[in-house]
C-alpha cells in the first residue's frame, strides 16, 4: 500500500468544515485536483460522482464512490474508473481510496488529507512512489491551502 499524508490547520469547526468537505458539490471549492464535478446519484456514503480535472497535464475523469461517511469526522471515497483524455487511463493502481479526516483542534479543525493505493503490481507501485505520490502530494497542500482560504 502507497500512502500520501499531508494535514493541516483550518479555523473552523469541524462542522462547518464538513458542510464544505462532504458535499460532492463543493468539491472543486477546495481539492486541488477538480475543476468540475457531477453528482451521478446518491448521497452520504454511496454517493457517486465524476470529477473532471487535469493530471500531469491530460484532461482527467475519475469516477468516485463515497465509501465512508461519519459526521463531522471522516469522508472517504474510491476511485470506480479512470480515464485520461476520454480514454481509459493505465491500470497503476488496483484500489485508490481518498480520505479526508477532521479532528477538533482548539478552536479550529486538524484537517488530514489521505490517499491509499494498492498497486495493480510491483512495477507499477514503483511508477506511483517515483512519479504519483509527489504530485498526489503537491495537490493536497493546494487543497489544505484553498480550504483554509474559505474560513
Amino acid at each position: 500500500m502507497i500512502e500520501v499524508v499531508r494535514s493541516g490547520l483550518v479555523d473552523a469547526s469541524p462542522e462547518r468544515v464538513w458542510h464544505v468537505v462532504s458535499r460532492g458539490d463543493r468539491v472543486v471549492e477546495w481539492l486541488a485536483f477538480a475543476d468540475r464535478v457531477e453528482v451521478v446519484g446518491g448521497g452520504g456514503c454511496g454517493e457517486r460522482r465524476t470529477v473532471f480535472g487535469r493530471w500531469r497535464g491530460r484532461v482527467s475523469e475519475v469516477d468516485q464512490e463515497v465509501v465512508e461517511y461519519r459526521r463531522p469526522a471522516v469522508v472517504a471515497w474510491r476511485h470506480v474508473g479512470e480515464r485520461w483524455d476520454g480514454k481509459d487511463a493505465p491500470r497503476l493502481a488496483a484500489r485508490t481510496e481518498f480520505r479526508v479526516e477532521l479532528e477538533a483542534s482548539g478552536d479550529g479543525t486538524l484537517v488530514r488529507l489521505r490517499s491509499l493505493q494498492e498497486p495493480a503490481s510491483a512495477g507499477k507501485g514503483l511508477l506511483i512512489k517515483l512519479f504519483g505520490a509527489r504530485a498526489v502530494a503537491r495537490g493536497m497542500e493546494r487543497s489544505l491551502r484553498a480550504l483554509g482560504a474559505l474560513f
